[in-house]
């Protein structure tokens, strides 16, 4: 027997990580969600506040349609066609600990330099991190945490 204590093999397709790299991995949809959480909507804002082409933002747009991250929601402004909006839905609404880690990540190991936004509670004004909880909404340090097999079926 090995002294490896690793968890045995997983499949990709029975990996939560692997499947949801598969969506949230693209750089286009992560920048595309960084501009719903911060309130964008409309299609030529999030195209000049991400650089993306016409063409890529419309198909990552219609992709995250599909996959239920963005609703797609009609305007008209007086004189013109129809467009949409695009906005978060509940689903892409669970994403903002993974979107705001990996924020907090790269401002700390990428960047060196100081967050320029702060996460903070919207009651008190007091400064917010993400981190782990348990069941008793105990925060626990990340030394604490291990992966074990799930005891669910």
């Amino acid at each position: 027997m090995s002294k490896d204590k690793s968890l045995p093999y997983l499949s990709p397709e029975l990996c939560g990580l692997a499947e949801g790299a598969k969506i949230v991995g693209d750089q286009w949809i992560l920048l595309i969600l960084r501009e719903a959480f911060y309130g964008v909507t409309r299609f030529e804002t999030m195209r000049s506040h991400t650089g993306i082409t016409k063409q890529t933002l419309a198909t990552r747009l219609k992709l995250m349609t599909e996959l239920g991250l963005l609703s797609r929601i009609p305007y008209r402004e007086e004189g013109e066609r129809e467009r949409y909006e695009y906005q978060l839905t509940d689903k892409s609404r669970t994403l903002a600990p993974v979107l705001l880690s990996l924020m907090e990540w790269g401002h700390k190991h990428v960047l060196h330099t100081a967050p320029h936004l702060t996460l903070v509670d919207s009651e008190t004004g007091d400064p917010l991190h993400i981190g782990y909880v348990n069941t008793r909404g105990q925060e626990v340090k990340q030394n604490h945490v291990h992966i074990v097999p799930s005891t669910r079926g």
